[in-house]
């Protein structure tokens, strides 16, 4: 079988492998299309400190066709199109054992720390594949992913109906958490640096957003809740001057889900945390958000497709990311054919 894989940072190059063979407890995965995230571009540009190379495979929003699969507990069978969760927990550790598989202990990403899902056939976990509807298109499913990461955010927020919740960055993660709001009965106000993902973001349905290049992003804050200021915060850009001042974006008891990768170590102001009593709550992954996720997507409340800005080859994937890493402000999420 074909399958991209990424021996070192920047080359990618195509492998011929022999197909997985079938094991207890797994599926054989006739992939069909798979996103391509920010995390792959910072790995082939060798900056993201959690992946191992070599990477047979990249890749981590994976979708496809079940080929081979024994006996399961979930009803699954040959020829179902599914989506696969690439967070592959050890169910040994204590996080596991709570249940939160998300926060293991020993945890193997696709793509990141194992293979990847640009390959032909895939074999994955029984545990981690979730049946898509008939209708759903691959290219729409790939996105299921990337929304989970939305929703988990806004659930380690602990956003509400009623509530107004400030999401910096308008980038792919950042419009999916705000239709995460959405869809919880919230208000998302989106913040950015960038007019033209703004504007889009709006056209999306996003009904508050604020261009912070001149600062004033408390102030309107402020204005659009009345004075009180959003209940829950989400950090979608890793910026360390916006974690700096994240104790003045929230109101008093307010919650901030960071789900974001800075660069480096960054400072708080946890006198203004500790005055104010915030929760601040990395959001890691997501845990148990697949099939919400593909509800969402499936009846058309989080319209993924906008989101699309192209469909390419795999044999195109090398110099997309090339180009997403120099004009990154042109893409939210592409997906490739496989």
């Amino acid at each position: 079988m074909k399958v991209l894989s990424l021996p070192e940072a920047g080359k990618l190059i195509f492998e011929d492998l022999p197909k997985p063979e079938l094991t207890a407890g797994s599926a054989i995965i006739k992939m069909e299309a798979c996103g391509i995230c920010g995390s792959d571009a910072t790995a082939y540009r060798g900056v993201n400190p959690t992946v191992r190379y070599p990477i047979q495979g990249i890749g981590h929003e994976g979708v496809g066709t079940i080929v081979e699969i024994g006996e399961n507990d979930k009803g699954l069978k040959v020829g179902d199109r599914v989506a696969l969760e690439p967070y592959v927990p050890c169910n040994k550790c204590h996080m596991c054992a709570v249940g939160r598989f998300n926060n293991c202990a020993d945890i193997r990403v696709c793509g990141v720390h194992k293979n990847g899902m640009m390959a032909e056939y895939f074999s994955h976990p029984i545990q981690l594949i979730y049946k898509l509807p008939d209708e759903m298109d691959f290219h729409r499913a790939a996105c299921v992913e990337p929304l989970t990461i939305g929703l988990h955010a806004a659930t380690r927020a602990r956003v509400s109906k009623g509530e107004h919740v400030v999401v910096f960055g308008a980038g792919t993660i950042g419009l999916l958490a705000s239709f995460a709001c959405l869809s919880y009965g919230a208000t998302p106000i989106i913040v950015d640096v960038l007019q033209s993902r703004l504007d889009f973001a709006k056209e999306c349905g996003i009904p508050y957003a604020f261009n912070s290049s001149n600062g004033g992003v408390a102030e309107y804050l402020a204005e659009v809740t009345n004075g009180k200021l959003p209940e829950a915060m989400i950090e979608c850009t890793g910026a360390a001057p916006v974690l700096a001042e994240l104790h003045n974006y929230v109101c008093h008891g307010g919650r901030v889900a960071m789900v974001g990768w800075p660069k480096g170590p960054v400072s708080i102001n946890t006198v203004r945390c500790m005055q104010k009593e915030l929760d601040i709550l990395p959001s890691r992954n997501s845990n148990a958000k697949f099939p919400e996720s593909i509800e969402l997507i499936n009846s058309g409340k989080v319209p993924v497709e906008k989101i699309i800005t192209k469909v390419v080859k795999l044999s195109e994937v090398e110099a997309t990311i090339q180009d997403m890493i120099a004009n990154p402000s042109n893409y939210l999420k592409v997906v490739a054919d496989i």
